[in-house]
């Protein structure tokens, strides 16, 4: 039993390792020189090894996605039993986005296809988008009980608001300080929250 579970362990250990090199490797260098083999040999194995984990840099991809979302979703959840005011939940929750977004580039590229960390399976199949944008569209709810299609083009607003000016921030990094992005993103997201009341 001792054996199998240190065996256990141990891929355990060598999956993480995997995931934390095609990470760091991307913060580095951008998701355009991730590969399995550079990965590979980065953990000094073979690229077979790491096969055995991950059929191919696209499942990979989507592992981390899909990480990215379950953090995304736990802050998230945080806030709403944080806060019991709606307005405050919903700016929270951007805030929390932005935040991400600035302190992990690499995993929000891979979770919206950015930057060469294109995933082939669609964004909107991802369980954990899909559970990330119900917690948000619960929140607009609370503003404002109406039909499932109202709530869905609010959502689609805020998210149109909040993952443009993320994505433009980041895009524009050398032209325009984060600083000043992220007022400009703080005061948009403040105006769409108080224009839901």
């Amino acid at each position: 039993m001792e054996t199998l579970e240190r065996k256990q362990r141990s891929r355990e250990q060598t999956r993480s390792a995997i995931v934390l090199t095609a990470k760091d490797i991307a913060r580095r260098e951008g998701w355009q020189a991730v590969s399995i083999r550079k990965i590979a040999d980065a953990i000094d194995y073979s690229a077979p090894i790491v096969y055995e984990y991950f059929d191919s840099k696209d499942i990979l991809l989507d592992e981390i996605r899909n990480d990215g979302f379950r953090e995304l979703q736990h802050e998230y959840e945080r806030i709403k039993k944080l806060y019991r005011d709606p307005e405050k939940r919903l700016f929270e929750m951007s805030v929390a986005q932005w935040q991400f977004a600035m302190h992990q580039p690499e995993i929000y590229q891979v979770m919206h296809n950015l930057n060469g960390a294109y995933c082939n399976r669609p964004i909107c199949e991802s369980s954990g988008m899909e559970a990330v944008s119900i917690l948000i569209r619960e929140i607009i709810f609370t503003f404002i009980p109406k039909s499932q299609e109202s709530i869905q083009k609010l959502y689609f607003e805020w998210w149109s608001l909040s993952h443009g000016m993320i994505s433009l921030a980041l895009m524009l990094r050398d032209r325009q300080s984060l600083e000043l992005s992220e007022q400009v993103y703080r005061d948009s997201i403040r105006r769409f929250v108080r224009g839901l009341r």
